[in-house]
């Protein structure tokens, strides 16, 4: 897959500026500006949220499921941010010719914290300045990518019995041997299953509005040595950014096509 030049915005954090009820009462809300922004139909802005950080869930028979989250950093910075705006750039190709996808990402995700909390009654409300650059792209709909809290069932490949939460890009360690018998009664291989578990919100560029949205969760094995009893030591940071951007470039296109579609 081709990589492309992407829109690097540091964003300034929100400054809340009190004032005393006392001494006067809270203004009334500004009214929306009106938009007057030329958009093309055929031009999506792409934004990805997920960070480079990733959710290691362990599954050991003394501790039971634990999750570990931001343990380990993908190499290069970026670049998981960056195999999802490459597959949505596909996807948005692909339903047309005169199609064309600006990309976005950002410097500095940790503003940005729950992924829930950027829609409010539907709308989307993006700190700093990320928002008010998006919509000036002139593009008409924005795809914006963040993780998603999702059950682990509904990742076929992944291990039976986990009671933890998938929540954007990351791994299960499964070194559970009565959880891995094989056809012989012998303990089996432990496992180490990649997956990814994102949203994809299709929103109106002209009000900020959600319109459409997709979840997206799956999985996959990476093969495991016989004598390697902890896999996640035995593969580099290397192969596991490979493993999860394999899976966003194999789904992903696939998950958002009834999104961009004419």
């Amino acid at each position: 897959m081709k990589r492309r030049l992407l829109y690097l915005l540091p964003l300034l954090p929100a400054i809340a500026f009190g004032q005393s009820l006392k001494t006067q009462a809270p203004p009334p809300p500004a009214p929306a500006a009106e938009d007057k922004t030329p958009r093309d139909s055929n031009k999506f802005a792409a934004l990805s949220l997920l960070g480079d950080s990733v959710q290691l869930i362990s599954l050991t028979p003394a501790r039971g499921d634990t999750v570990q989250s931001g343990e380990w950093t993908s190499t290069p910075a970026g670049g998981l941010d960056n195999a999802v705006l490459q597959a949505l750039n596909e996807a948005v190709k692909a339903g047309g010719k005169d199609r064309e996808a600006k990309l976005y990402t950002s410097t500095t995700r940790s503003l940005f914290g729950d992924p829930a909390n950027l829609f409010v009654d539907g709308k989307l409300s993006l700190p700093g300045k990320l928002g008010e650059a998006v919509r000036q792209s002139g593009a008409a709909r924005l795809l914006l990518v963040t993780r998603s809290r999702q059950e682990p069932a509904l990742a076929a490949a992944l291990p039976a019995r986990i009671l933890a939460t998938l929540e954007g890009p990351g791994f299960v360690l499964d070194q559970r041997p009565s959880a891995q018998i094989g056809f012989d009664g012998q303990p089996g291989l432990a496992v180490l299953a990649p997956y990814v578990s994102i949203r994809v919100a299709l929103v109106d560029l002209s009000d900020l509005k959600l319109k459409r949205e997709q979840s997206l969760a799956v999985a996959g094995r990476l093969p495991v040595a016989a004598d390697a009893a902890n896999p996640w030591a035995a593969t580099t940071a290397e192969q596991r950014v490979k493993a999860l951007e394999a899976l966003i470039e194999a789904e992903l296109p696939k998950a958002v096509a009834g999104l961009v579609a004419p």
